[in-house]
């Protein structure tokens, strides 16, 4: 079976919400400097920021799958092993921001995701047939256009996802125009109200049918909604007029529509465990 897994969401951006004791979500990778990239402050006061591309984020695969499966909780949990045929395909994309609080320990601060599938995969996802641990890699099949899945956002700054979107859109874009191809469509499933208004001012509409797990909002895009630069970048729409910021929305606080009742309770157990992340790992930085 490939899968997407079910870890990779659109949540709440604003947390990273795991475990920053010295042995966990240890990644390689060299100080800011070389590969690495200088991001203004995010207020963490890490001693280096680092932004790694797709390339660089495949390589530590198994860290960000635990990573993102920590973040999202059990309806969206999947094991390494459903994972690895997408990391396998080369349809995977990932952009990732690390920092070092701690010289010599590098924690993700920030991620996100696309994983490219095919139109049949699509739409028997929107129409509630399959969950997204089924969703087929493109196959690059004559006359099959892929279709992006954003599969996951999660940031600690504004300015880190400026810069993870960019690098995505560039190797999306390598891609797609390596094989002389283009993206018309995409979709995501939003677990929260800071990332449905994140997507929502980025052109993803809602769509009428079916939601995911029936809990989660289903949402759509293409080249006639993008309004952010990411997705105007990979649908090759020129932007003939000033774009909207891409992090001009991200919520960075406390979302202020947790105590709305009418909203699925997985959906604010989700937010309330990204800020509660967030608020522990202010507090073990500033500890240190």
């Amino acid at each position: 079976m490939t899968a997407a897994g079910a870890a990779f969401k659109i949540a709440s951006a604003g947390v990273d919400g795991i475990n920053h004791d010295a042995d966990e979500q240890t990644l390689p990778g060299q100080r800011a400097g070389g590969d690495g990239m200088n991001l203004p402050d995010s207020g963490l006061n890490p001693l280096s920021f680092e932004l790694l591309d797709t390339r660089r984020c495949l390589a530590v695969a198994p860290q960000l799958n635990e990573f993102e499966n920590t973040i999202f909780g059990p309806d969206f949990s999947c094991d390494y092993e459903c994972f690895r045929p997408w990391v396998e395909s080369g349809c995977l994309f990932y952009s990732a921001i690390c920092g070092e609080a701690v010289e010599g320990r590098s924690s993700i601060l920030s991620v996100a995701s696309v994983l490219l599938t095919d139109d049949e995969s699509r739409e028997r996802v929107l129409r509630g047939e399959i969950n997204d641990t089924l969703l087929q890699p493109w196959r690059g099949g004559r006359g099959v256009e892929p279709v992006a899945y954003l599969s996951s956002v999660v940031s600690a700054n504004a300015s880190h996802l400026a810069a993870i979107y960019t690098s995505l859109a560039e190797d999306i874009g390598k891609f797609l125009a390596d094989r002389g191809v283009k993206v018309q469509r995409g979709f995501c499933v939003a677990t929260g109200s800071a990332g449905f208004r994140h997507l929502s001012k980025g052109g993803f509409i809602p769509i009428n049918g079916p939601r995911y797990l029936d809990k989660y909002d289903l949402m759509t895009i293409d080249a006639t909604t993008a309004r952010a630069g990411i997705w105007r970048r990979v649908f090759g729409v020129a932007p003939d007029a000033p774009m909207e910021s891409d992090t001009a929305h991200v919520v960075l606080s406390l979302p202020v529509s947790l105590g709305d009742e009418t909203r699925p309770t997985d959906a604010r157990e989700v937010e309330r465990r990204l800020t509660e992340g967030k608020t522990e790992r202010y507090r073990r930085l500033l500890d240190w």
